[in-house]
This record gives C-alpha cells, structure tokens and sequence, in this order.
C-alpha cells in the first residue's frame, strides 16, 4: 500500500476527536471542515480521487451554505430566534459536562470502531486490513454524540459526521461508481450545518434587538 495504517488512522482519529470536543456557535461549521481532512487519506487510498471529490464538495458546501445562511439569517427581517446553543434535550448541569460526556464517548467509540474495521468486510478491503478503522471511529463517534447532544448544534454536528463517515464507507464498499450515492448521503452534512448556522444568525438577531426594547419604560 506505501502508506502505513498507523498514519492513515490518525487522521481520521485526530478530525474525530476534535469534532467531538468542538463547541461553540460554530461547531458544525468546524466540523464539516475538519471531517473531510481527516478521512482524506483514508478515501485516497480505499477510494480514489471520486471519494475525494465527494468530501471535498461536502465541505465547500457545508462552509459556503453555511456562512449564507448566516449572513441571510442577520440581514432578514427579526424574528424570534432559537439559540442552537440552549440545552433542549438534556438537563444544563450535572455530574459531568457535556464535553466530558462527549470525551467519554469518543473513549467507547474506539473498541467499536476497532472491532468494526477487523471483523467487518466491505468491498474490496478485507477486513484484517483494518483500513475502516477510522471511517468506522468517525461513524461511532457521531452517532454517540448525537445519544449525547444537549442542543441542536450539537445534533448538527453528529448529523455531519455520519453523514460524512457513511458517504465514505459508501464508496468503500460500492467503488467509485458509488459516487452519485455517496453525495445523496454527505449532502445531509451541509444542510445541517446550513439549518445550525441559520438558527445562529436568528438568534444573534434576536440578541442585538432585546436590549432596545427592554430600555423602554
């Protein structure tokens, strides 16, 4: 192969831990960015340059959709907006953050992903080359995140990397006439970044106007 397995999974591990830690009004954002470089050299090798093509059109995208629909959701007329930040599904405080959930996380997605990649043939790659690896950490990463999301950005962001993840086993397993397929399914990580963005531009809208109108007697 030339490349050394070791080296092809640690990027993938490194953009999926990262994706998992990330927080913030611009996570989903960073994570339709940070996802395709990391299963980069993974697809080059498994996939060929389609696979690439496929990534990197989903990460354009997601940036470019993304930061439209921000600028748009802060030029229209207000609103109230929803804070894709505002804990909906789980409880604000307890035990343990929500970035120590998510670390732990990304802990139990590593024996899944493990054992996915050597037990688990798909395509050509056999599974003792252990070459799924990381499309399978990143898979497992963001489902767990999506178990564990405390708000919408953070559904956003899972949404993305399992979009991303699935685009790319995709083509693993199907070749690269799988490309039109392969797109249907990372065309979903755009518009969750898109649809993540436009609740942060309402919201920040919705902020910039409040304290006017609480200054009136």
């Amino acid at each position: 192969m030339g490349i050394s397995e070791p080296l092809l999974s640690a990027a993938g591990v490194a953009a999926a831990v990262a994706a998992m830690l990330v927080d913030g009004p611009n996570a989903a954002l960073v994570v339709v960015l940070v996802i395709p470089a990391g299963l980069a050299p993974t697809v080059a090798v498994t996939s060929g340059g389609p696979a690439l093509v496929v990534l990197a059109a989903a990460a354009l995208a997601g940036l470019i959709l993304g930061l439209a629909a921000r600028r748009a959701a802060r030029r229209l007329p207000w609103v109230a907006g929803l804070d894709p930040l505002i804990p909906a599904f789980a409880p604000p405080r307890g035990l343990f953050g929500p970035r120590s959930a998510r670390a732990a996380a990304a802990a139990i997605a590593i024996p899944l992903a493990s054992w996915v990649s050597f037990n688990v043939p798909i395509g050509e790659v056999t599974a003792v080359q252990g070459l799924l690896f990381p499309i399978a950490y990143v898979w497992g990463c963001g489902t767990l995140r999506l178990i564990v999301a405390r708000s919408l950005e953070d559904l956003a962001v899972g949404v993305v990397m399992v979009a991303l993840a699935g685009a790319a086993a995709w083509q693993l397993r199907a070749g690269p006439s799988a490309v039109t397929g392969a797109a249907g399914v990372a065309a979903l990580a755009p518009l969750a970044v898109g649809v993540a963005e436009w609740l942060a531009g309402r919201h920040q809208r919705r902020v910039a106007r409040v304290p006017a109108a609480e200054a009136m007697p």
